[in-house]
């Protein structure tokens, strides 16, 4: 980015905070019931979320072993670029974009969506109008404009102002977050676990194993987010140590797995799990009065999961907005988008045109409402799980063809490590265009992927002559101008 001075402050705390908290969103807090009837029990629940914590670790060594070597907006754009060119280069852009573009409204709809749980004043009254069955009411789209509107402010006054923001309100996440462990864990009894699988009603699986891979399906979506890190590395702090990046870039994986495995647990022996998964909405906070009663305590412990589940929208909103604009001004410094993508502020540094696209994605959200919620979940994970699949086999690439890349973090296990990343983000993408598997994102979400597919050939063979005004060497200047650490 222009004016790295301005910018340039994140430390090793900052990208976990990043991280971190893109990944911990609200689900944890506010749908967690509803997991475990789609997965018939909280073991199995849990079982999935573990399992996908430790499929995530090969794919994180790939971002680990790649960010710090290559430490520029765009990541995977840029990555993509140094081991295949300028097609693929393209290609794992466009559908990262996809995944944080369909993120943005969905935060939006979904905090909104919180707030009225605690506000039910944002749905009284007739609906403005409904989108796929839900209303839209006139207070609600109000808060909504006015949330979505400070939060592209924060990030048009710059990174420093956003990783601020990002840093305390994660901060404010894990330290709620583990009160919740604790007061769950104050009610614990392993007889609430019982019956270990049931379904009850919710999914087509009749036994511990089908719950457990219709859980499995979903977990990667809410597992995404430490992709924004590559994004801000550009931003890191002059005296940033790059080879301890791609620990904090694991360690955020890590750390955002246990923090759901814990949850999960906590939730599942704090009350019998059929009675917890029949809650309304907000569950978490929902299970804390009838744990703790109706008393000051317990309402004390209901806003207090209440807090948690506003701070990890904002959070996951948060980071993945900041990485977004980044994403596209390193696509478009390869040319790959218009330039426009790629202009700076002149007084605070910022991507203009960057933020104005993921203003446009955020504004939609409060317009459209919870009724289109599930398209975007199913769309964005899958987008989430290319861009995985992208890092990985460019990790595996630049092993063979730039050997001696100054790579200050450097994956255990090297290719054999990629390869199984490959093979696991691969098999997820596989099983969501599948009719019949769990995880089929369904015949809407298929169109929005083709549809997406067409835009994104349209729109590259049809900007070739922009493309192609500049020699090779001015492009690969134009992506890693600001590289830090990296060689060869």
């Amino acid at each position: 980015m222009a004016k790295q001075g301005k910018s340039g402050s994140m430390k090793l705390v900052d990208f976990f905070m990043l991280g971190f908290g893109a990944m911990v969103g609200v689900g944890w807090s506010v749908a967690i019931n509803g997991w475990f009837a789609s997965g018939g029990g909280p073991l199995t629940t849990f079982l999935a979320f573990f399992l996908g914590t430790l499929l995530m670790i090969p794919i994180g060594f790939c971002y680990a072993e790649l960010t710090p070597a290559m430490p520029v907006s765009g990541g995977a754009v840029a990555f993509a670029y140094r081991a295949f060119g300028t097609f693929p280069s393209f290609l794992a852009g466009w559908f990262i974009v996809l995944a944080y573009v369909t993120v943005l409204p969905w935060e939006a709809i979904y905090i909104n969506d919180v707030l009225a749980l605690i506000f039910p004043e944002l749905k009284a009254g007739e609906p403005l109008y409904s989108v796929a069955g839900t209303g839209i009411y006139q207070n609600g789209l109000i808060i909504g404009l006015i949330l979505s509107l400070l939060l592209i402010w924060i990030n048009h006054i710059g990174a420093r102002a956003a990783v601020k923001v990002q840093t305390y309100l994660t901060g404010l996440l894990v330290v709620v977050g583990g009160l919740v462990i604790l007061f769950a864990l104050l009610k614990a009894d392993f007889a609430n676990l019982q019956p270990v699988y049931q379904n009850i009603g919710k999914g087509t699986h009749a036994s511990f194993f089908g719950g457990l891979v219709a859980m499995f399906a979903m977990a990667p979506f809410f597992l995404a987010g430490f992709d924004t890190i590559p994004q801000g590395a550009e931003e890191g702090d002059a005296k940033l140590n790059y080879s301890n990046l791609g620990k904090v870039l694991v360690g955020s994986i890590l750390a955002a797995g246990g923090f759901y495995c814990l949850v999960i647990l906590a939730t599942g022996l704090a009350m019998p799990w059929q009675e917890f998964a029949a809650m309304d909405r907000p569950a978490v906070a929902l299970m804390f009065t009838a744990l703790y009663g109706e008393g000051l305590f317990g309402q004390l412990l209901y806003w207090l999961a209440m807090l948690g589940a506003i701070a990890g929208l904002l959070t996951t909103w948060n980071g993945l907005y900041l990485a977004s604009a980044r994403l596209l001004v390193g696509m478009s410094r390869a040319r790959l988008i218009p330039a426009y993508f790629s202009r700076i502020h002149p007084k605070y540094g910022t991507p203009v045109g960057a933020n104005t696209l993921c203003a446009i994605a955020t504004l939609i959200g409060p317009f459209v409402g919870m009724g289109i919620i599930d398209p975007l979940t199913i769309v964005g994970g899958t987008a989430f799980v290319i861009g995985w699949f992208a890092v990985a086999v460019c990790a595996i690439r630049l092993r063979q063809t730039a050997p001696d890349l100054h790579r200050p973090f450097k994956m255990p296990g090297g290719v054999t490590t990629a390869w199984i990343g490959a093979i696991i983000s691969a098999a997820l993408i596989l099983s969501t265009f599948i009719p019949g598997l769990p995880g089929f994102m369904g015949s809407l979400g298929v169109a929005i992927f083709v549809c997406w597919s067409v835009l994104g050939l349209l729109f590259y063979f049809g900007s070739a002559n922009y493309r192609n005004a500049i020699k090779e060497e001015e492009r690969v200047a134009a992506i890693f101008q600001h590289r830090k650490n990296m060689t060869g």
